[in-house]
C-alpha cells in the first residue's frame, strides 16, 4: 500500500524549506497555495484536504523547531516566516564525506521532481536534527 500522503509530506517540506532558505534570512510570508498547488475549497469554503495536509507540515515543521513564524492568515500563509538557525546549518552544513550541502541536493531533487530523492535528503536532515 503506498502512503501518498507521506510522499506529499516530504515534497511539501522540501519545498518549505528550500524556499524559506532561498530569502534567508529574510521573514516572509509564504502562502500554503505556492506549496501545495491551488486550492479548491467545497461548497461551504473549508478548504481541501490537500491544502489541509500541506498546512499541517507547516506547523508541524515549527512544532520540530526548524521554521518560526509569526501569525497565521487564515489557514492561507504563514506571515514572518524564517528558518530557525539549526534548519540553516543543517541545510547549509557540508556532508563530512565531501559530498554537496543538503540544501543543493534538495534543490535538485525538487528541479527533477523527484519524490525519492526528495524524501532520502530530508531524512538525513531529520535524523541529523534529532541527535
Amino acid at each position: 500500500m503506498l502512503d501518498i500522503h507521506i510522499t506529499e509530506f516530504y515534497n511539501d517540506m522540501g519545498r518549505i524549506l528550500a524556499s524559506l532558505y532561498r530569502h534567508f534570512p529574510r521573514q516572509i510570508s509564504l502562502y500554503v497555495e505556492d506549496i501545495s498547488g491551488p486550492d479548491t475549497p467545497d461548497e461551504y469554503g473549508l478548504h481541501s484536504e490537500r491544502h489541509l495536509a500541506c498546512f499541517s507540515t507547516f506547523l508541524w515543521l515549527a512544532e520540530e523547531g526548524l521554521i518560526r513564524y509569526g501569525d497565521v492568515e487564515r489557514q492561507v500563509a504563514f506571515n514572518h516566516c524564517v528558518l530557525t538557525l539549526d534548519a540553516f546549518r543543517l541545510l547549509s552544513g557540508f556532508d563530512p564525506d565531501g559530498g554537496p550541502k543538503l540544501i543543493d541536493e534538495l534543490r535538485l531533487a525538487i528541479q527533477e521532481g523527484s519524490s525519492d530523492m526528495t524524501e532520502d535528503t530530508l531524512r538525513r536532515l531529520l535524523a541529523a536534527h534529532a541527535t
